[in-house]
């Protein structure tokens, strides 16, 4: 292609995605509408966050943002502390307790680094998934 084909199709590509989002806006304001007519409030959606570079526009999910928490105590001292309060406690027990102080995810990675370290025993259930733990 020329330089002039390549400029031609670039600004009929440009015109189809221009229509393409008009199209798009009535259709929501339709959604809308619906919404309103049914007596319903539309869900509001942040707008989607634009990527600050100078690269191609990245967008984000809305709603879908992931945080990391900050616990007074470190992951590794919380883990230790219960096995010490609660001796023969399995995997299934430590990652409740996790869960139960909002703590994302699960407590396997802390009970890994733990046993590794020496801190702490791990020990199989025979005839069962999970281990059981005690502090050494």
């Amino acid at each position: 292609m020329t330089t002039s084909n390549v400029a031609i199709e670039l600004r009929r590509l440009v015109k189809q995605l221009h229509d393409e989002r008009a199209e798009h806006v009535k259709a929501i304001e339709a959604i809308d509408q619906t919404f309103k007519d049914l007596g319903l409030s539309a869900p509001q959606l942040k707008p989607v966050a634009k990527a600050q570079s100078n690269g191609p526009e990245k967008t984000t999910f809305p709603g879908r943002k992931r945080t990391r928490n900050s616990f007074t105590i470190t992951a590794n001292d919380f883990v230790l502390s219960f096995v010490q309060a609660n001796p023969e406690c399995t995997t299934a027990q430590v990652n409740e307790h996790w869960i139960t102080e909002g703590r994302n995810g699960k407590a396997d990675q802390t009970l890994f680094k733990l046993v590794k370290t020496g801190q702490i025993a791990r020990k199989n259930i025979k005839g069962q998934r999970g281990s059981m733990y005690t502090v050494k």
